[in-house]
C-alpha cells in the first residue's frame, strides 16, 4: 500500500533520517515554516533538491505581504518541487477571510498550486481564535479552483472543517499533528479517541473519506512529534472500507495538490 504523508516538518536532512525511523511513508511534503519564536526555522530548498518522493512548500509571512509574494512567485517560476503555499493562522493574527489571504489565492491559482492552512490549537498558543477553519468558507467560494488544505483537523473544533470539506469540492484536511503523548500508552489513548470523533464524523459527513488526508506534522522540537509510528494506527482503525483507507493514505493527497497530477 502507498502512504503519502502530507504534512513533515524537515528543516535539515538529519531530520529527514529521524523520521524515516518511524515512517511507513514513501512520498512526503514538506511544509516550510516562517519565522517565528515556537516554530521550526524555514529550511533552504536547496537541502531537499531532487530527493525521490520528497515535495516542497513555500510560506507567507502575512505581516510582509508585497515583498513575500514577488519572493514566493520567484521560488514557483523556479522550483518544480514546490506544490503549494502555507499560511500560519493562529501564530500570525490573521482570519482565513482576510484579504491579504486572497492575494496569496490569487498567486496560488495562476501557478496551480494548493494553499494550506494551520488550522485548530497553535503550539504553545492556548486559545483557538485566528486559526479556526470556519472562515475559510469565503475563500472556498470565491476561487473554487484553488484547493485549500485545512490542517490538523482544526482539532478540536472539528465539525466546523468537517463541514466545509463536505459542502466544497476545494476543501480538504489532515490527521496530522493529533498525536503529542510521549508515553506509548498515552499515544493509544489518543488515538483511540480520534478513531471514535473520526468514525462519527463520518457517518455524519458521507464525503470525508474523500477528503481526509494521512499526515503525521513530524518536527524534531519534543519527543511527541518525533515518533510518528502511530499515526498509521488511526487510518487502520477506521470504521471505514480498505479502498477508503488507500485514499486517505495516498489517493486524497493527489486530488487535494493538483500540482501532482502535472
Amino acid at each position: 500500500m502507498n502512504i503519502f504523508d502530507c504534512h513533515c516538518h524537515f528543516v535539515t536532512l538529519e531530520d529527514f533520517r529521524l523520521y524515516k525511523k518511524t515512517s511507513c511513508a514513501t512520498k512526503y511534503i514538506n511544509i516550510r515554516a516562517i519565522n517565528h519564536e515556537v516554530l521550526v526555522k524555514p529550511y533552504d530548498f536547496d537541502t531537499f533538491k531532487g530527493i525521490e518522493g520528497m515535495y516542497l512548500t513555500e510560506s507567507v509571512n502575512l505581516d510582509n505581504i508585497d515583498e513575500e509574494l514577488k519572493r514566493v512567485e520567484i521560488t514557483l517560476k523556479t522550483n518544480p518541487q514546490v506544490i503549494a503555499i502555507k499560511i500560519y493562522l493562529g501564530y500570525q493574527k490573521y482570519y482565513a477571510n482576510d484579504p491579504k489571504i486572497e492575494r496569496v489565492a490569487e498567486l496560488a491559482s495562476k501557478y496551480n498550486v494548493s494553499v494550506i492552512f494551520h488550522c485548530g490549537e497553535c503550539y504553545l498558543i492556548d486559545k483557538i481564535t485566528y486559526s479556526n477553519a470556519l472562515y475559510i468558507e469565503s475563500l472556498a467560494i470565491k476561487f473554487p479552483h484553488v484547493n485549500f488544505i485545512a490542517s490538523h483537523m482544526n482539532y478540536p473544533l472539528f465539525d466546523e472543517v468537517f463541514s466545509l470539506c463536505e459542502k466544497y469540492d476545494n476543501v480538504f484536511t489532515c490527521i496530522s499533528g493529533s498525536l503529542d503523548a510521549t508515553d506509548l500508552e498515552e499515544r493509544n489513548i489518543q488515538v483511540n479517541k480520534l478513531v471514535e470523533t473520526i468514525n462519527k464524523h463520518l457517518k455524519k459527513y458521507p464525503r470525508l473519506s474523500s477528503k481526509l488526508m494521512y499526515g503525521t506534522d513530524f518536527f524534531s522540537i519534543g519527543d511527541g512529534y518525533i515518533d510518528v509510528s502511530n499515526y498509521i494506527d488511526i487510518v487502520n482503525k477506521l470504521d471505514i472500507s480498505d479502498k477508503e483507507k488507500e485514499d486517505i493514505l495516498c489517493n486524497n493527497i493527489f486530488k487535494a495538490y493538483l500540482k501532482l497530477n502535472k
